[in-house]
């Protein structure tokens, strides 16, 4: 249901080239804490999904690639474990009104040796139109559990099982 997508160290440098402004930028209400780490991966998302989907780069604030005319904004986790059906994919109520048609979601794992470093590479996992959002998302309140995880921001989450598969956008 997930697909990889390795990076070289070319593609992982690509990454930190993109996003290296924000990244190095201290952020007013950042839901990570400004954890760069967290900033990088989400660059390291958006890398993955444009190598996967062949698409345009674009980096701007409301949506990070193009292809075939479909505005497509990337939305990152980085986690310690693989991604699971039911976990759950977010859109931070802060970035709720992004002009985009599709989001695409990607989860970056920890390096097991160094956890202080991502792998080179990052699970794509699913994506929805932005005209469903709507309807397929839940929402979470800050400082509401999600399982077991306590929300940082208000957030619409959807369950990585409930996204359309990869393939299908491709």
């Amino acid at each position: 249901m997930f697909e990889y997508v390795k990076l070289t160290p070319a593609e992982m440098a690509l990454a930190y080239e993109i996003g290296k402004d924000v990244i190095d930028t201290e952020m007013k209400n950042n839901h990570t804490g400004n954890n760069k780490l967290s900033k990088y991966a989400g660059y390291v998302g958006q890398v993955a999904a444009m190598k996967y989907l062949k698409a345009v780069n674009v980096d701007d604030y409301q949506y990070d690639l193009e292809r075939n005319g479909k505005r497509i904004e990337v939305k990152t986790k980085v986690r310690k474990v693989l991604p699971h059906e039911d976990f759950a994919a977010c859109v931070y109520a802060s970035n709720a009104d992004q002009l985009c048609d599709v989001y695409v979601f990607a989860q970056v794992l920890k390096q097991w040796q160094n956890p202080k470093k991502l792998a080179h590479g990052a699970y794509i996992l699913g994506w929805i139109d932005r005209e469903r959002y709507n309807d397929c998302f839940y929402q979470v309140k800050e400082g509401e559990f999600d399982g077991d995880y306590e929300e940082p921001a208000d957030a619409y989450k959807i369950r990585l099982g409930d996204l359309r598969p990869i393939e299908e956008l491709k």
